[in-house]
């Protein structure tokens, strides 16, 4: 290996979220998609890889802590399991934790596997719910789309329910 190659060597955290989200079969693309926040396909292979550019046009490309603790989460990382490779990263990953945890209720893990986009539209709509609803209205959302999962499956048109009036 080339000197100016092992100054290029993917950082741990970037080798481990990299292994993370192949073994959830996503692109960088995809990835990059079930962030909370907009991000890049690119942007996210240059964090895994630690560089952008190519040859003398190398530079380095270091992971903001709160990016990379989005990122570890995206793809199903523990704050413990990033602790050895980014320090900072892993205590901001670890409030994510906290303050995910101290959201009650869960939200059902079907809903929690469905896209980024129906995750926030979800959460969203339950800040007008009143609380002691919310979960009652989660374990219905959740049949609902078990059922057009299953729908869809079949190859089945989904339905849609009446509105509620009133």
């Amino acid at each position: 290996m080339k000197d100016e190659d092992r100054d290029h060597d993917p950082p741990g955290y970037g080798q481990l979220i990299r292994l993370a989200r192949e073994a959830k079969g996503w692109s960088p693309e995809t990835a990059a998609a079930n962030m909370p926040f907009k991000f890049s396909g690119s942007s996210w292979r240059q964090i895994e890889a630690g560089y952008r550019g190519s040859g003398a046009n190398r530079r380095a490309v270091p992971g903001k802590s709160s990016t990379v603790a989005s990122m570890a989460r995206t793809v199903g990382i523990t704050a413990d399991r990033l602790l050895e490779h980014h320090r900072d990263a892993a205590a901001i990953l670890r409030e994510m934790e906290v303050q995910e945890s101290r959201q009650a209720p869960a939200m059902p893990e079907v809903l929690r596997s469905a896209p980024a986009h129906v995750r926030r539209l979800i959460e969203a709509a339950l800040e007008d719910v009143d609380p002691r609803d919310r979960a009652e209205l989660l374990r219905e959302m959740a049949a609902d789309f078990e059922a057009d999962l299953r729908r869809r499956a079949r190859g089945g048109t989904p339905t849609q329910r009446p509105r509620h009036t009133g």
